[in-house]
């Protein structure tokens, strides 16, 4: 058996590695207006990592379980806008910073908080678009 290049590269894959970067782009510059804003409005830079999170998880709901006929908008929207709108890592460094500042409460009840948030939107979201699939 022999592979030639499409084998490997098919145009569903191409489109989805030119169309995830550009959603990437675009959610990481939403991501980063959404925490200034809560940083600078609120003081609370941790705000704005869950909502950034929260819309991420929404955004993943309301598109997943797409048909194939839909892969450019999954590869543009879900993988390259969400992908870059969430921030779970900026959560582990905002839990870190609580870590070291012995802020506990924020600690207990901030990581189970935003994983369970963050399940519910998801399936939320999910089941808004569960007629249309």
């Amino acid at each position: 058996m022999t592979l030639a290049a499409g084998d490997i590269l098919t145009p569903d894959l191409a489109v989805t590695l030119i169309l995830a970067p550009f959603g990437t782009a675009l959610g990481s510059v939403l991501r980063d207006r959404i925490v200034h804003v809560l940083r600078t409005r609120a003081g609370r830079a941790d705000l704005g990592v869950l909502a950034a999170n929260l819309t991420a998880c929404a955004v993943v709901g309301l598109t997943a379980g797409h048909t194939a006929a839909a892969n450019t908008t999954h590869a543009l929207v879900a993988l390259g806008f969400a992908g870059g709108l969430s921030t779970w890592s900026s959560l582990a460094v905002e839990v870190a910073g609580a870590l070291r500042a012995r802020r506990w409460r924020m600690v207990l009840l901030h990581i189970p908080a935003a994983f369970a948030l963050a399940l519910g939107v998801f399936l939320a979201s999910r089941l808004l678009t569960r007629g249309a699939l």
